[in-house]
């Protein structure tokens, strides 16, 4: 069967190595969407990759595809727009790994999604210019624009049961059903959480697109929006949309909130 040629822009979402001088790459494409390529020789001090294969960098990719072949062959990288730099902050870092964590395990090979792409894009540049207080709002504010761009948006307005508008100092939510409960429907329905957090989140989905200055601060309730927003994209993606960068980023929170002896 004949190769294909692909060109196109692609962020790297991850990489692991590969016999003694090669890399496995997984990328996100802006045209053919997530791609696994290998990248012989880049592991040699002068790999004509150089730094092209970085975690989060954008790069122009030129790679030939066969359609029989789980991994295709990468012939060229060229650097588009280097990694974020977000190194000077483990919480930064770590959410930007998770934005590349949420992308590889929701999707498969070769299901374009451009939305997806602008989304990725778009939340590691936020990531290195938001203040601290913002960094937070700004992942769940991605989230919802991954759940939306892959087709299961949350009612967030609305109680998916009675359709009433969702007010009150207590509501629910429920991943299964696909959003929001009023307080009337929602004991025994879901999970509880302040009218003030679900309303929070109605605002970030509002939002039409990423700007620092319309972002708001994240509430004192983060661990219930937190676990809201897990809870729906584990619901739709199962085991695979578990991140283990935010499991690592909550271990090391629990550890310096723990008491000490």
């Amino acid at each position: 069967m004949p190769r294909t040629i692909l060109k196109t822009r692609a962020l790297v979402l991850r990489t692991m190595r590969m016999g003694e001088t090669s890399r496995l790459v997984t990328f996100y494409t802006q045209d053919y969407g997530k791609l696994k390529v290998t990248a012989k020789g880049a592991r040699k001090p002068k790999s004509k990759f150089g730094a092209a294969l970085d975690l989060m960098t954008e790069v122009q990719a030129v790679c030939y595809v066969k359609e029989t072949r789980d991994l295709q062959t990468l012939t060229e990288c060229a650097l588009l727009k280097p990694p974020p730099v977000l190194a000077q902050s483990l919480e930064r870092l770590s959410f930007g790994s998770a934005a590349c964590e949420l992308i590889d395990r929701l999707t498969i090979e070769g299901e374009p999604n451009a939305r997806l792409y602008q989304c990725l894009t778009g939340v590691l540049h936020g990531l290195a210019e938001v203040d601290r207080e913002q960094v937070e709002s700004l992942f769940w504010y991605y989230q919802l624009r991954v759940a939306e761009a892959l087709g299961y948006r949350p009612e967030l307005r609305h109680c998916i049961s009675c359709r009433i508008e969702l007010t009150g100092s207590w509501l629910w939510f429920n991943p299964g059903l696909g959003g929001g409960i009023c307080a009337a429907c929602g004991p025994g329905n879901g999970v509880r959480l302040a009218g003030q957090s679900l309303n929070y989140l109605a605002g970030l989905q509002g939002l039409k697109t990423y700007s620092k200055q319309m972002l708001p601060q994240a509430p004192t309730r983060r661990g219930e929006i937190r676990t809201a927003l897990r809870g729906f994209l584990e619901y739709h993606g199962g085991e695979r949309s578990r991140l283990r960068s935010l499991e690592f980023l909550d271990s090391l929170n629990r550890s310096e909130t723990a008491p000490t002896s």
